[in-house]
């Protein structure tokens, strides 16, 4: 008997075995493939020195590793300090939000203006009134903010009406309903967001400082290519990278273990994740422009006062008014002469961000459903996306341009790159919300995983693809400006920057200013668009 139970137990084990034996063979095939890509990219670019061999590569790193080890600690510090004061910052502003639905636009417009004012204008005020440590902090901050804020917003939507009903006959307000209900409901999409959160972290501490820190991987990076050590700049990158998904990986951990049923799907329920519509009466919503315009006006113009600064570097909103309508005071130039370039170089940089972020939404929904659909292939493939927004742009480009080209094509995977990764994981999101009833019906009908995400999972994501637009389109415009300063030389990008090398303030606040009114259109527009789909598919309420 005991035999006969060894045997039937191994019987039963070895389904269960042989998935878990079928799960490597894919990480392990995507690492092979990825190693002989890499040696064929260094054998043809050989005489460029650009990209080294792994064994040159894991040589370097070697022998860096003492510098590497003394200036992770700087990086790492401002990039935890920054994800943490940036999640506090959100968390309450969010729930705030969605409680009294006319200051989600007032949160929403300044997060949109914080995340696309020009980084190049708004860095050196910081990095002078805040001197530092806390400058650097607070740059990784705001790196964290915006795409935080959307994945929170969207999680506090994400709430079966049905429970927010029970909670409401019950006696209970506004504030129930978000302690009870919606706080429960946004946890899949909290952790997303703080996924997507501590790569943009450890983003945010490098660039804050390539402004002058002694001290840091982003100071040693600057270094290492003013020096043409290309060795030592890949050394450095795949560091960054190794610590954003090391914190990538401590944030999915803790999740699964403090919130084990988060993501998994709902069992019941026909609404989808983030589809919930707030209704807001016409003067809230003129009350809400108004207080906004008002709040970062106010901000704007509190600058040179609250913090001293001088008034040749820092314009305030007459300042660029008069610029705009008469001209430049210094050199009496006109003020149709700027307008002109402006009308230009915006063409140039609405192409690139256009067809940037059609690109990378194409790409990150397609990789998403494959993610999803795909048994073991999230856990083979998020890694190396994880490394590649970490990655710092300036130390990309180099090797984008030799093999993209300069043009449009180049410009195209710059952006791709910035705006993949948190549509990624939005959409992932979004796919695993469907409910476990309706992909039921497409297993019983003898449907594949990736019939079930075609014809299923993709209906119930659509509210996450539109979110996850309102972070890609901003990062869209970012991408492109800077795509435009390091490679093209056109755009924007290449405008603002020249207009900060000459110390032509008119123009870098004046160009700056109305990026973000421009910016701030096209977010009004992505909301537009999201309510008429969601009415369209009858999901909102």
């Amino acid at each position: 008997m005991t035999t006969a139970s060894t045997s039937s137990t191994r019987a039963v084990r070895r389904p269960g075995a042989s998935r878990q034996e079928r799960r490597w063979p894919l990480p392990v095939a995507m690492v092979v493939g990825l190693l002989a890509l890499w040696m064929l990219s260094a054998a043809l670019l050989s005489g460029t020195h650009l990209v080294p061999y792994p064994w040159e590569l894991a040589g370097r790193i070697v022998q860096d590793a003492p510098l590497l080890g003394a200036n992770i600690g700087p990086t790492l510090r401002v990039a935890a300090l920054g994800f943490l004061f940036g999640a506090l910052a959100v968390l309450p502003l969010a729930a705030v939000g969605v409680v009294w639905a006319p200051v989600e636009p007032i949160v929403m417009r300044v997060a949109v203006v914080v995340h696309v004012i020009p980084f190049v204008a708004i860095a050196p005020i910081i990095v002078v009134t805040m001197p530092g440590e806390p400058a650097r902090v607070t740059i990784a901050a705001l790196q964290v903010y915006f795409p935080l804020l959307i994945g929170v917003l969207l999680g506090l939507k994400s709430t079966d009406e049905r429970a927010v009903d029970v909670v409401t006959t019950s006696g209970g307000g506004r504030w129930a309903v978000l302690r009870y209900v919606r706080l429960p409901s946004a946890v899949p999409n909290l952790l997303g967001a703080l996924q997507i959160a501590v790569p943009a972290a450890v983003l945010g501490a490098l660039i804050a400082e390539f402004f002058g820190a002694d001290r840091g991987l982003g100071a040693i990076l600057v270094n290492a290519q003013d020096s043409l050590l290309t060795e030592r700049v890949w050394a450095i990158a795949l560091t960054i990278g190794a610590i954003a998904t090391l914190g990538y990986g401590l944030v999915t951990l803790i999740g699964r273990l403090v919130f084990p049923w988060a993501g998994r799907g709902a069992s019941v329920g026909t609404t989808v994740a983030g589809a919930e519509q707030a209704t807001v009466a016409r003067w809230q919503l003129i009350l809400g422009s108004v207080v906004s315009a008002a709040l970062l006006l106010g901000l704007w113009w509190s600058l040179r006062p609250a913090f001293q600064l001088d008034a040749f570097f820092v314009k305030d909103p007459i300042d660029v008014l008069r610029f705009l309508t008469e001209g430049n005071m210094l050199t009496s130039e006109p003020a149709s002469v700027f307008w002109s370039r402006f009308a230009v170089a915006t063409a140039e940089t609405g192409v690139h961000a256009g067809i940037g972020f059609v690109v990378g939404t194409a790409v990150a929904v397609l990789g998403a459903i494959a993610l999803v659909a795909v048994p073991g292939l999230e856990r083979a493939a998020m890694p190396f996306a994880i490394v590649l927004r970490s990655m710092p742009l300036v130390a990309l480009t180099p090797l984008i341009v030799l093999l993209f080209g300069r043009g449009l094509f180049g410009v195209t995977v710059l952006i791709t790159l910035v705006t993949f990764f948190p549509t990624l994981v939005t959409v992932i999101l979004g796919l695993r919300a469907a409910p476990e009833g309706a992909i039921d019906v497409i297993r019983a009908s003898g449907g594949s995983p990736l019939s079930a995400a075609l014809r299923v999972r993709l209906l119930y994501a659509v509210p996450a693809i539109t979110a996850s637009a309102r972070i890609a389109i901003p990062a869209a415009v970012s991408g492109a400006m800077l795509a435009e300063w390091l490679a093209t030389g056109d755009g924007l990008g290449d405008m603002i920057t020249l207009a900060a090398v000459n110390a032509d303030y008119f123009t870098l606040w004046s160009a700056g200013a109305l990026v973000v009114v421009l910016v701030l259109a096209l977010y009004g527009l992505v909301n537009v668009v999201d309510r008429a789909v969601s009415r369209r598919l009858g999901v909102a309420f």
